[in-house]
């Protein structure tokens, strides 16, 4: 956790906590940050950018973060364990009311995530991958410079690429860029972002981070599919061949629901990627027949990296 601030930095760190909370209280209420099936109804099949009208394509590297003490509490069911969980983290949370850091707000890795990040690292260090495709994409996660790194401004996400890749980022400078646009599509506090406007979040893992695409929290009108599709423009008009995308599991479903063809049945529609699973995409760009602008991502290209999808 951060250090304490002194005495007189207090009132400022509670006064921007309570303010966090109130927005997130509201945000819960409020929100209609879900991508739903009529709202995917409404926007262009992929399937009708033909093959011969694309005019670029990006390679995308889909990081999800490890497990976070918000899932540690709410997503390992509701047994006998669950009251233990809670009051637990409770108290954890109390403690942590003067300090620029929350258990439950931009909630960070847990114990278990942070294993699961050790996992991946070891995992590329040591990889067992096959094909042409499985190499590149292992290329692009572990050499310096060998993809554009970005990542959601939540600390589990921009801290699980910062130790999934130590050794990478250990023998480079490069940046990890924070991308507002990734933010998680849900409605709960664990995806408010402790980290503002042009800001980086605290972390404890050294990573070198650049705030300065990150617009700050998500607002009610920033919506999830505006999202989706704000980071796929984005993507798509990048210079770089190949971007390492630190994200989360409902964002990157979405993705997959909006830019894979309406016909496709392929499992990323319905199935999370694991907790530091990672999986290669590419994303296709180009015009219809009567010129409208379609993002399409590639069915025959997608890679299992590392972990894949869940089984239910």
């Amino acid at each position: 956790a951060p250090s304490p601030p002194p005495l007189s930095g207090v009132p400022r760190v509670l006064l921007r906590k309570a303010a966090l909370t109130l927005k997130g209280a509201v945000y819960l209420v409020l929100s209609r940050d879900k991508v739903s099936s009529s709202a995917l109804r409404r926007t262009i099949d992929p399937a009708e950018l033909e093959p011969s009208r694309v005019t670029r394509e990006v390679r995308l590297i889909f990081v999800r973060h490890g497990e976070s003490v918000w899932n540690l509490v709410f997503n390992r069911g509701f047994g006998p364990s669950f009251l233990w969980r809670l009051l637990s983290t409770l108290l954890h949370e109390l403690l942590l009311v003067p300090v620029d850091d929350s258990a439950f707000l931009d909630s960070p890795l847990s114990p278990l995530g942070l294993q699961q990040c050790g996992q991946l690292a070891t995992f590329l260090a040591q990889p067992c991958v096959e094909g042409e495709v499985a190499e590149r994409d292992h290329r692009a996660l572990t050499t310096p410079g060998g993809a554009l790194l970005v990542s959601s401004q939540l600390r589990r996400a921009v801290g699980t690429l910062g130790l999934a890749l130590r050794s990478r980022l250990a023998a480079s400078d490069e940046p990890v860029l924070l991308h507002s646009s990734l933010q998680e599509i849900s409605r709960n506090f664990d995806t408010q972002s402790l980290a503002s406007a042009g800001g980086v979040p605290p972390l404890d893992t050294p990573l070198r981070m650049d705030g300065a695409i990150n617009a700050g929290n998500k607002s009610l009108s920033f919506t999830g599919l505006r999202r989706l599709q704000d980071f796929a423009q984005w993507a798509a008009a990048r210079q770089e061949p190949v971007v390492v995308v630190g994200g989360h599991s409902l964002w990157f479903r979405s993705f997959f629901q909006l830019y894979l063809p309406r016909d496709s049945d392929h499992p990323g529609k319905k199935r999370k990627i694991v907790n530091c699973g990672a999986v290669g995409l590419t994303l296709q760009v180009g015009r219809t027949a009567v010129g409208e602008v379609v993002h399409r991502i590639d069915p025959e290209s997608i890679n299992v990296v590392y972990g894949g999808f869940s089984a239910k």
